[in-house]
């Protein structure tokens, strides 16, 4: 695991604040703007879109609507061509995604392959927590959220030449059980963590001060700042599915790889999925008082001695 990007609670709070009340403004204002393999895209609905099956849903919106709905509520921060250079950009952290790479990193296939629809659809849907992007799905609806999705496959050439296989599909994603946290468990999935070197970057005891956490760069040239486990905050979601989810897939366009080829055993994956979710700390009073004077901010320019 290495590049699940994080901030501080002040941090995210002020990016949250900057994009909720760009997003509002825009909204107000009415305002509107405008490794898989290659070959033409299949048309229509079906796998060949992702759509989850749901293919007369997905007629019912427009690339059209998802591009006046993208100015009102994306720009903000996205800004008005997708590519991440709003106003508000540069004192966002994590800063916003730059759609028109077609890198999604929040995906149910294989790291390289194009994301399902209906993945890109629950980052819309669902916000990514710990980050200003907020969940749309008590603002807009269905096919609103739809037409968004319809609208970000526009941004990015990818979507034009490439097709999604049923075989980028990461198999069991929706029908994993992830263990109860006993003893044996989290001493498995402890084991897990320190063969597939996660301590590396996201540090021995998953607190994002790993001795390699300060060389990542992102595929933007950007520097891709290690997770802090212990926060309990992931983009992906915080359900235990979702964390596995992250972990088969890796997060393309960061150097987070995917590890459903290098951890083999379904049980070692089960286990340091509840291994990372133990590391999850209250920041109660006794932290505070106690350990905070050797935890490391999770954008401080190095590991605590």
């Amino acid at each position: 695991m290495k590049c699940f990007s994080n901030c501080t609670p002040s941090s995210r709070r002020w990016a949250t604040i900057v994009a909720t009340v760009a997003c509002g403004g825009l909204a107000l204002a009415g305002v509107g703007c405008g490794s898989a393999r290659p070959t033409q895209a299949a048309p229509g609905g079906g796998f060949g879109t992702g759509d989850g099956g749901d293919a007369v849903a997905w007629r019912s919106a427009t690339p059209s609507e998802g591009r006046r709905l993208f100015g009102a509520v994306c720009a903000g921060c996205h800004g008005a061509n997708g590519d991440g250079k709003s106003r508000v950009a540069a004192v966002m952290v994590p800063p916003p995604r730059d759609l028109t790479r077609g890198e999604h990193r929040f995906r149910s296939t294989v790291s390289g392959a194009l994301p399902l629809r209906t993945d890109m659809l629950r980052s819309v849907r669902e916000g990514l927590p710990g980050t200003a992007m907020p969940a749309w799905k008590d603002r807009l609806n269905a096919q609103q959220l739809r037409s968004i999705v319809l609208y970000l496959e526009t941004l990015s050439p990818r979507f034009a030449n490439e097709t999604r296989y049923p075989d980028d599909v990461i198999a069991d994603l929706d029908a994993v059980e992830i263990p109860a946290a006993t003893s044996e468990v989290l001493a498995r999935g402890e084991q897990v963590y320190v063969q597939a070197k996660c301590g590396q970057c996201h540090g021995a005891k998953g607190r994002g001060d790993g001795l390699a956490a300060h060389t990542h760069r992102n595929s933007d040239g950007t520097p891709s700042h290690v997770f802090d486990f212990t926060w309990g905050i992931y983009k992906g979601g915080t359900d235990p599915k979702a964390v596995w989810r992250t972990f088969m897939t890796g997060l393309d366009g960061s150097p987070m790889p995917a590890y459903d080829q290098s951890i083999a055993d379904p049980d070692d994956r089960k286990a340091l999925v509840a291994y990372v979710l133990s590391l999850g700390r209250s920041r109660g009073a006794w932290f505070w008082l106690s350990e905070r004077p050797t935890w490391r901010e999770p954008m401080e320019a190095g590991p605590t001695p």
